[in-house]
C-alpha cells in the first residue's frame, strides 16, 4: 500500500450524456453541473454508464426480454463525470497522484478546471500527478469525459480489420447480445506518497531443483525524485512470521533488484493436489533520513510449472502436459467468460461465489478467453487462493470471415504497447501459468497460427522479456488442425470444437475416436434454468423455443437445439418439459466428452468446456452456470465427472434394442495415489429390477486412467423403454465414485419414453446442513435436482442432479442452513425442505 491510499469509489458520482464531442464545445470541466442541470444523473464508480442508465430510468433492464435493443445508443453518447472531494494530508514534499484500475476505453480528465491527461485503452491502469493542481484548502471537482464506444468488430466480420484491443464480446457474439459497455469499470484512487514512489514492484520466486529451497528476487522500479539516496527494504514473511530481509540502495529511475532465500518454501499446488500457501513480500521505499516515502505488499506462491510432452505425441508437437512441482497434473478446466457484460460493477462477492463454484468441482485451470477482459484483481486473487490456474490470453480472437491479425506496422506497436503495460499487473499472481497470443488465430485455410506470425511474435516477445517464468502459447487451438474430428485423427494437437449435442450415437462415435492432446474449448448446448427465463423474459413469449421466435432468436439463436431435441426425445408441449429433457442432454453430452478425455489422460494433457458461466442471461447456451450464479444439471455432472477418484463408461450409442448386446467398458480414473479399488456395475430397469451386475477388485495406479471391467447384457424389451448402467467405485481409503447412466430400448425419438415414465414420490428431510432425500415411490426417480426454493439464494450441494433408485436414500451437505430447497425431476412432483 503507498504511505496513503485514499478511495474515490462511491455512488456519489453524478454522468451526463451528450452528443459526441459536445462536452469540448460546451467547455464542461470549467463548470460542469451548470449544465442542463436536470439530464444529470447519479453515477457509481467503478461501473458503467449502463448500469447508471438503467437506475435512473434513462433505458430499460438490458437483461430482461428484447430491452438491450433499445439500449444500444448508449455506446454512441459521450459521458461525463463528476465527482468532489477534499485534499488530502500531504507529508513535506510529497506527491499525490489521481489513479485509475481502468476505463473503458478512452477518456479526458479534469481538475479544478485543468486539464490533466488524456488515456486510451481498458486493459491498462494509468495515473496523473495532481500535486499542483489540488485545491490548497477546501474541495476539489474532478471531471471525467468518457468517450464514444470505438468501432470494433463482433463475432462477425475480419480479424485483419481490428485496430485496438476492447472486449469484443460485448459488440454481438453467440452467447450474448450487442451491449458495449463504457465508464470507469475499475476503481479511482488518489495515491499518497513521499517524492519517490514505488512505480511497480516484480516478485519472482525460484525453487531449487529438489524443490527443497528457494530464493525471491525481487525488482523495485521507482517513480518520482531519487535525487539524493534513498534505499528499499525487502522483508518476506509467511502467516505474519519473518523469514528474510533485505536492502538496497536506489539512486535513480533504474531501480534495484534484490535477492533473498528462504528455506523449506511450502509449495502452491493446484486445486486438488495440496495447498495454495501465500507469502508476503513487504516493500518500503525509504528517504535517506529514514523517512517512508512508499509502501507496496506483493502476495506469491512458490511453484514450478513446466510444460512437458504428452505420451505418444505425434512428432513436432508442441508440450502441453501441464508438470506442476514435479508432477503431472491433468488439466481439469473451463473457459471463462466475463461475469456480466456489463463489468463494471462485479462485486468481490460474486467472484467468490462463481470460483467457489469451480473449486467445488475440481477444476484446476480457467482459460481467460481473447475476446473478453483482463480480469479484475478480485479473479486473480481468489484464484491464487484456490489453486485455479490460470491461461490468460492477449485479447485477439477469431472473426470469421478472417482470423488473422493485422500486420501493419502501427497495429504491431499498439499491441507491444499495450502488453507491456498489461504483462506487469498480474505477473506476480501464482495461479498464472500461460499467456496465450488469443483465439482461433488462423490462416485462411483454418490452420492455426504459430510464433512465425508478426502480431504473435510481438507478443511472444513480450512475454519473454517481462514475464520469462510464464508458459506460452501463440494460439489455441494450435497445432495443424483447428477443429476435433475423425478426420483429423493422429494429427489433432490443440483442437476446439463441436460445440452442440452430435447426436444418439454420433456424440459418442465422436468422442471415443479422437486423440488430441490438449482438447482445450468444446461444448454441448441447452436450455437455460426455468427461473431464470421467467425471471427475465415475458412468460408468454417464452413458447416456442425455436427460430420462430423473436425472443429466443435475440437470446440464443445459435443455441437454438429443437430439431436435435425432437429426434431424441419426439415433439414436447410444455416448456417445463422441455427444459429438463434439454438440460438432460447437456449434462448427458458434456460429462461423455469430459470423461472421454480423461480416459486418454497423458496422450491427452486435459480439458476445457466452452463455457463456465455467461455475460448474459441467455435462453440456451452452453454454460453450465448461469448469469444468476445458479448452476445447471450440467454443472453436477461436470463436476462429477472431474472428482479425484472417477468411475465411468465407454458406450457407443444411447439406443439399443432386442436382439443387440448392450457393452459398455467400465474404467476408473485417479488423481490420487495407488490403492486398491472394488468396482461394482449394475444394470436396472425403471422398477429398480436388477436386470445384471458385475463386481471386479483392481489395484489403481496413481495418476491413472484404466479400465477396469467390462458390461454386457443381453437386451430386452422393457414395458418402460428405458434402463440404466449404475457404476460404483470405493477404494481401500474410503475414496468413493458413483455413477449412473440413462439408455433406452426404443428407436428413435429414443427418449420419448422418458416423457411418459411412471412416476414416483419423493421426501427431504432437512436437518442443519444436512439434507435427506428418499425415493419413497415404486420406481426409479429421475434426475433429482436440488435449487433454492427462493430462486435468488445461492446454494452449495455436496451431491446433485441424482438417479434415486425406489426405497433408495441419498443424504447430501447443503449450505447455508436458511435457505430452503427445492427437489424437482423428470417424473415426481416437486418436493421443499425448509431451511432454519
Amino acid at each position: 500500500m503507498p504511505l496513503t491510499e485514499i478511495s474515490l469509489n462511491g455512488r456519489d458520482w453524478q454522468v451526463l450524456p451528450l452528443m459526441p464531442r459536445e462536452w469540448e464545445w460546451r467547455r464542461v470541466w470549467e463548470n460542469p453541473t451548470a449544465l442542463t442541470p436536470v439530464l444529470w444523473i447519479p453515477a457509481q464508480v467503478p461501473g458503467t454508464v449502463q448500469e447508471d442508465a438503467v437506475e435512473a430510468g434513462l433505458i430499460p433492464d438490458p437483461d430482461f426480454g428484447l430491452n438491450s435493443r433499445a439500449c444500444e445508443w448508449t455506446s454512441e453518447r459521450d459521458w461525463v463525470y463528476v465527482k468532489r472531494f477534499a485534499t488530502p494530508d500531504l507529508p513535506p514534499g510529497g506527491l499525490v497522484r489521481l489513479h485509475f484500475e481502468g476505463v473503458d476505453y478512452a477518456c479526458h480528465v479534469f481538475l479544478n478546471g485543468q486539464h490533466v491527461g488524456d488515456h486510451e485503452g481498458m486493459y491498462d491502469a494509468f495515473e496523473f500527478d495532481v500535486t499542483g493542481v489540488l485545491a490548497a484548502d477546501g474541495m476539489n471537482e474532478l471531471v471525467v469525459v468518457v468517450e464514444h464506444a470505438p468501432r470494433e468488430v463482433g463475432q462477425i466480420g475480419r480479424t485483419s480489420e481490428v485496430k485496438l484491443w476492447k472486449a469484443r464480446f460485448a459488440y454481438d457474439w453467440d452467447w450474448c447480445t450487442r451491449l458495449v459497455p463504457i465508464g470507469i469499470f475499475d476503481s479511482v484512487s488518489l495515491l499518497v506518497t513521499g517524492r519517490a514512489y514505488l512505480a511497480d514492484v516484480q516478485v519472482t520466486p525460484r525453487l531449487s531443483d529438489d524443490l527443497g529451497a528457494a530464493e525471491v528476487e525481487v525488482t523495485v522500479s521507482p517513480g518520482g525524485s531519487c535525487r539524493g539516496a534513498a534505499h528499499v527494504r525487502v522483508e518476506v514473511g509467511f502467516q505474519g512470521e519473518s523469514l528474510a530481509s533485505s536492502e538496497a540502495a536506489v539512486r535513480s529511475a533504474d531501480g534495484c533488484r534484490l535477492s533473498l532465500p528462504v528455506a523449506d518454501p511450502r509449495l502452491w499446488w493446484p486445486n486438488g493436489y495440496g495447498e495454495q500457501p501465500l507469502y508476503q513480500a513487504r516493500v518500503t521505499l525509504l528517504s535517506e533520513d529514514g523517512r517512508l516515502l512508499d509502501g507496496r505488499t506483493v502476495t506469491f506462491g512458490f511453484r514450478r510449472v513446466r510444460a512437458v510432452p504428452n505420451d505418444g505425441a505425434p512428432e513436432g508437437a508442441l508440450p502441453y502436459v501441464l508438470e506442476v512441482n514435479g508432477q503431472r497434473v491433468f488439466i481439469k478446466g473451463w473457459n471463462w467468460a466475463p461475469i456480466s457484460q456489463l463489468y463494471g460493477r462485479t462485486p468481490r462477492a460474486r467472484y467468490e461465489r462463481w470460483l467457489g463454484l469451480a473449486r467445488h468441482a475440481h477444476c484446476s485451470l480457467l482459460r481467460v478467453w481473447g475476446g473478453g477482459l483482463l480480469e479484475k484483481r478480485d479473479f486473480y486473487e481468489l484464484c491464487d487462493a484456490h489453486g485455479i490456474m490460470v491461461w490468460q490470453e492477449f485479447i485477439q480472437s477469431s472473426s470469421g470471415i478472417d482470423n488473422r491479425p493485422s500486420t501493419d506496422p502501427e497495429y504491431l506497436s499498439y499491441i507491444r504497447g499495450q502488453a507491456e503495460k498489461m504483462i506487469p499487473r498480474r505477473r506476480n499472481h501464482p495461479s498464472l501459468v500461460l499467456w496465450c497470443g488469443g483465439n482461433e488465430l488462423m490462416h485462411d485455410d483454418w490452420r492455426p497460427l504459430d510464433d512465425s506470425h508478426p502480431a504473435l511474435a510481438v507478443l511472444k516477445d513480450c512475454v519473454q522479456r517481462l514475464d520469462p517464468g510464464r508458459l506460452w502459447l501463440p494460439t489455441s487451438a494450435s497445432g495443424p488442425v483447428e477443429n476435433a474430428s475423425l478426420d483429423h485423427v493422429g494429427n489433432m494437437h490443440d483442437v476446439h470444437g463441436p460445440w452442440q449435442y452430435q447426436g444418439p450415437e454420433e456424440q459418442y462415435r465422436l468422442y471415443n475416436g479422437i486423440d488430441p492432446l490438449l482438447h482445450a474449448e468444446f461444448g454441448v448446448e441447452g436450455a437455460a434454468n426455468l427461473a431464470s427465463m421467467r425471471r427475465c423474459n415475458p412468460p408468454e413469449q417464452l413458447w416456442p423455443p425455436d427460430d420462430t421466435n423473436p425472443l429466443w432468436l435475440h437470446r440464443g439463436s445459435w443455441w437454438i437445439q429443437r430439431p436435435m431435441m425432437r429426434r431424441v426425445f419426439g415433439e414436447i408441449e410444455d416448456l417445463e418439459t422441455y427444459v429438463w429433457a434439454s438440460q438432460f442432454l447437456q449434462a448427458e453430452g458434456l460429462r461423455y466428452a469430459i470423461e472421454s478425455n480423461r480416459r486418454r489422460k497423458w496422450r491427452c494433457a486435459g480439458t476445457s468446456p466452452w463455457q463456465f458461466n455467461e455475460s448474459w442471461p441467455n435462453l440456451s447456451c452452453t454454460n453450465v452456470v448461469d448469469y444468476f450464479g445458479q448452476p445447471r444439471p450440467a454443472y453436477w455432472w461436470c463436476r462429477n465427472a472431474y472428482e479425484p477418484l472417477h468411475v465411468s463408461a465407454r458406450y457407443d450409442r444411447l439406443g439399443w434394442q432386442q436382439g443387440d448386446t448392450f457393452t459398455a467398458e467400465v474404467w476408473v480414473n485417479n488423481s490420487l495415489g495407488e490403492t486398491d479399488c472394488t468396482v461394482t456395475w449394475e444394470v436396472l430397469d425403471l422398477r429398480g429390477e436388477v436386470l445384471a451386475r458385475g463386481e471386479t477388485a483392481a489395484s489403481v495406479r496413481a495418476g491413472s486412467a484404466q479400465r477396469i471391467t467390462g458390461v454386457a447384457w443381453p437386451v430386452r424389451d422393457l414395458p418402460d423403454g428405458v434402463f440404466i448402467l449404475r457404476l460404483r467405485a470405493a477404494t481401500s481409503n474410503d475414496q468413493q465414485s458413483a455413477n449412473d447412466y440413462v439408455f433406452s430400448t426404443r428407436p428413435e425419438p429414443i427418449f420419448a419414453a422418458l416423457l411418459s415414465a411412471p412416476r414416483t414420490s419423493l421426501q427431504a428431510v432437512r436437518d442443519q446442513e444436512c439434507l435427506t432425500v428418499t425415493n419413497v415411490g415404486d420406481v426409479v426417480a429421475l434426475f433429482a435436482h436440488l435449487q433454492p426454493a427462493d430462486g435468488e439464494a445461492w446454494l452449495e450441494a455436496g451431491r446433485n442432479y441424482l438417479l434415486l433408485a425406489p426405497g433408495e436414500s441419498v443424504q447430501t451437505h447443503v449450505t447455508p442452513v436458511s435457505a430452503r430447497v427445492l427437489v424437482s425431476g423428470a417424473n415426481f412432483d416437486a418436493v421443499t425442505a425448509g431451511g432454519g
